[in-house]
């Protein structure tokens, strides 16, 4: 459904038209129009079409434009036949139905489309009368069976004007889009009074991009304005007609926040765009809230209220929420979805096709099984859409996890040694699934040992997926759901739909299987894990970016940026922009203490004197610190030390597993009291190195410890190997690159605002080695090397004078 300006005239198809007005039922069971390709049906109306003979016209193009309410309607669609035979007129639609359906009186919607076609021809055909006829086509054993009506024209032109009236609503809506909004945005100013630094280029050059349709990085430091920049050329872009919707993209809640908050700021300036924030289902489920995800299903209309009558209510909820407000939060949608008595999380999802900029995590563009299907679906061509990719450093690392999957034989075994006697059908379709597996065996052999406990260890890497293994995965996925559906107040339904939605991820992964994955079997501890691993993700993502008409990713850390534009699917014409730093270097002080080791084997002996090093760098002046280790074993070991011999110093330490409030307790503790020294203990790569925002004398400077490497795992060494032979540089793209990214990620928490100041201290010996300065920021001119602790005091002892130079 569309608007066309030019001719003041909304465009739909006929599907649409009647999708739109008979769209009621519950969440779980809508009717939707049966698809026509199966072979069954096509035999059917080909056998019909046979019985008519040479006065049967197929596929009849037919379309009908009626003015309502001042805007013209044009609704087009293809009858699937006209007969003329004996100076009548007969109307034809046949419908594909299954075997229950068949011997059920027709859908509404199935007779409101053969009355919509018939209009259209008596109108064409100036008839005052016209017949119809409607075939419903067995699709299990091809038989047909017809309904015949007699139309009077008049009666038709008035039925149909009611439909029309129905979906008048949203004719407005376009209209007001077309002629209102969308014109604001061209002319929208910029929020903010000037423009920082490095701001007018990204603005520039992401504008330019997203208007020709293009792809660009963007590395722009923390303290620019990414999100407006971003934002702010894509919205302009919507005036310009460029692009439809803009889908901003993020990996956390507190990025998803500054967006809405910059979306609220360009309505300020003039830009009338309305703006949602999709919330994860399980933060707003009442179900999953409540604990009872594996109890229940989830949109079942017999055990959610909330679903009954779903698409009975929903158009009322989305017109309130679009005449009280253009921005809409999840607190917004709560209320109102409260109101109608509907799901909030699905009420969320179809208001964003009344919205022009739609804030959401990565998922609903990229996950193979949660992505926006109304917008994304494998068989469309995709829209004029941009994607503003926020953090796209996170993306890589999720987008590998999304075309991954894990089976353990473990899950299996639980279940069936749960399997009552009398369930023989369930305990026969598992102990043969586990034989299945277990018969994996095999394929270790040249990899299996035993250890001195009698334990059995191996492992088993392929390039080829084992077909045979996913046929009998889906016969029993198959099997389970059959069951369940029979018994379904098994106290097995919990954990059976649990299994069969693993094996339903696995089976989806495996339908990307090429080149760029590997299939992987480990035996250890009694166990076996079965697993599909995404190595390079890049080509998936190339294709998910093709449903786009542009792409803009954007972060602080995006170096060395030919490894973000091979591992993001970029591809070579994408446009690489790193903008300055807008701050004074001269209110940073970078030093490096490349007088330790910070390896793993180096860590334990060490651990005295990393407690001296973080003496030394917050020796100079009280405040609040932050220390960045590359693991709890280290960071607990030095917390220890460095409480003994310093009892006096406040100390924050990170816990492992820590609740959300934990991590609000945690980043409040750090307060705007300069003359108080606090030291934060922190994990590199975790909660507390990215995305946190401490302005101010809330934090004056880091100490991190290492360079960021992950740590070494089969997983990381594969890709290591995948990209050796890629192009050589497997290593770096494993471990050096995406480790020195947390490296200055934690270090850009210490610069937020223009008045800032602060110290990052470096410590190990590989930051001396020309592999690792050479992905210091440009921003980093002045870097001090330390030779031992007290030349490190004195580093920053100088930087916290008058002139607060280093």
């Amino acid at each position: 459904m569309k608007y066309v300006e030019e001719s003041c005239s909304v465009e739909l198809s006929v599907d649409e038209l009647c999708a739109r007005v008979y769209s009621g039922g519950d969440l779980d069971s809508r009717r939707r129009v049966s698809v026509r390709n199966d072979r069954r049906g096509g035999e059917g109306r080909q056998k019909a079409h046979r019985e008519v003979g040479v006065w049967y016209t197929p596929n009849v193009e037919v379309s009908n434009t009626s003015v309502y309410e001042g805007i013209y309607y044009t609704v087009s669609g293809v009858a699937d036949g006209v007969i003329k035979k004996q100076g009548h007129i007969t109307v034809d639609c046949t419908k594909s139905v299954n075997a229950y359906e068949f011997h059920l009186p027709p859908q509404e919607i199935y007779l409101a489309e053969l009355r919509c076609y018939a209009y259209f021809v008596a109108c064409r055909e100036e008839l005052h009368t016209v017949k119809g006829q409607l075939a419903l086509c067995n699709t299990e054993n091809g038989k047909v069976r017809s309904y015949s009506y007699d139309f009077g024209v008049d009666e038709l032109r008035s039925w149909y004007m009611t439909l029309i009236a129905k979906i008048s609503r949203h004719g407005k809506f376009l209209k007001v889009r077309a002629e209102e909004l969308i014109p604001s945005a061209a002319s929208a100013l910029f929020p903010y009074s000037e423009l920082r630094a490095g701001q007018e280029i990204m603005v520039r050059e992401c504008y330019d991009a997203i208007r020709k349709g293009e792809r660009i990085f963007v590395q722009a430091p923390t303290g620019i304005g990414k999100t407006v920049s971003a934002l702010y050329p894509a919205v302009r872009a919507i005036g310009a007609g460029a692009v439809d919707k803009i889908f901003y993209l993020t990996a956390k809640s507190s990025t998803r926040r500054e967006a809405y908050r910059a979306a609220g700021k360009l309505f300020e300036g003039g830009a009338r765009l309305r703006t949602v924030v999709i919330t994860a289902k399980e933060q707003v489920c009442m179900h999953i809230l409540k604990g009872a995800q594996s109890e229940v299903d989830l949109c079942s209309s017999e055990c959610c209220e909330l679903s009954r009558g779903y698409y009975d209510r929903v158009e009322d909820a989305i017109f309130e929420l679009l005449s009280r407000q253009n921005g809409f939060t999840r607190q917004i949608i709560a209320a109102v979805a409260a109101k109608y008595k509907i799901c909030p999380y699905h009420l969320s999802l179809d208001l964003s096709e009344y919205c022009d900029i739609i804030i959401c995590d990565y998922n609903y563009v990229f996950d193979p099984l949660v992505y926006f299907r109304r917008y994304f679906s494998a068989s469309s061509e995709g829209g004029r859409y941009v994607f503003l990719v926020d953090e796209a450093h996170n993306l890589a690392d999720r987008a590998r996890d999304m075309y991954s999957a894990i089976l353990r034989r473990s899950d299996f075994e639980r279940i069936y040694s749960t399997i009552g006697q009398s369930d023989r059908e369930l305990d026969e379709a598992f102990e043969k699934m586990i034989l299945v597996m277990r018969g994996l065996r095999k394929l270790c052999r040249d990899n299996l040992i035993k250890t001195e406990d009698g334990e059995e260890r191996g492992f088993y890497l392929s390039s080829s997926l084992p077909n045979l293994f996913c046929e009998e995965l889906e016969s029993f996925r198959r099997k389970i759901d059959a069951w369940q559906k029979d018994n379904p107040d098994s106290l097995l339904i919990p954990a059976l739909r649990r299994l069969s939605s693993d094996i339903k991820r696995f089976l989806a992964i495996g339908e990307y299987f090429d080149q760029r994955f590997l299939f992987y079997l480990e035996i250890s501890g009694g166990d076996m894990l079965i697993k599909i691993y995404c190595l390079d993700p890049s080509h998936i993502l190339d294709i998910i970016q093709n449903k786009a008409r542009s792409t803009v990713f954007f972060s602080a850390t995006l170096a060395p940026s030919e490894y973000f534009r091979d591992v993001l699917g970029g591809g070579d014409r994408a446009i690489m922009l790193d903008l300055p730093s807008p701050f004074d270097s001269r209110r940073l002080c970078v030093a490096v203490a490349d007088y330790l080791s910070v390896r793993f084997e180096d860590r334990k002996k060490n651990a005295a004197r990393y407690a001296s090093v973080i003496a030394a760098s917050v020796s100079a002046r009280h405040g609040n610190y932050i220390v960045y280790f590359p693991s709890y074993e280290t960071m607990e070991s030095v917390v220890s030390i460095f409480k003994r011999k310093y009892p006096d110093v406040e100390t924050i330490v990170q816990k492992r597993n820590m609740s959300q409030s934990e991590k609000e307790s945690f980043i409040e503790s750090f307060k705007e009291d300069s003359g108080k020294l606090r030291i934060g203990f922190c994990v590199l790569g975790g909660s507390f190195s990215e995305g946190v925002d401490l302005p101010g004398s809330r934090l004056i400077g880091t100490v991190i410890f290492g360079v960021g490497l992950p740590g070494l795992s089969n997983e990381k060494n594969i890709i290591k190997d995948y990209y050796d032979l890629q192009n050589g540089a497997g290593y770096d793209y494993a471990y050096t690159y995406p480790g020195m990214n947390n490296v200055l990620q934690a270090a850009g928490r210490v610069i937020r605002r223009d008045e800032d100041r602060g110290v990052v201290v470096l410590v190990d010996d590989r930051y001396s080695s020309e592999k690792y300065t050479s992905l210091f920021p440009d921003s980093w001119n002045e870097v001090k090397y330390a030779g031992n602790p007290k030349s490190l005091a004195e580093i920053v002892r100088r930087f916290w004078n008058e002139k607060g130079e280093c």
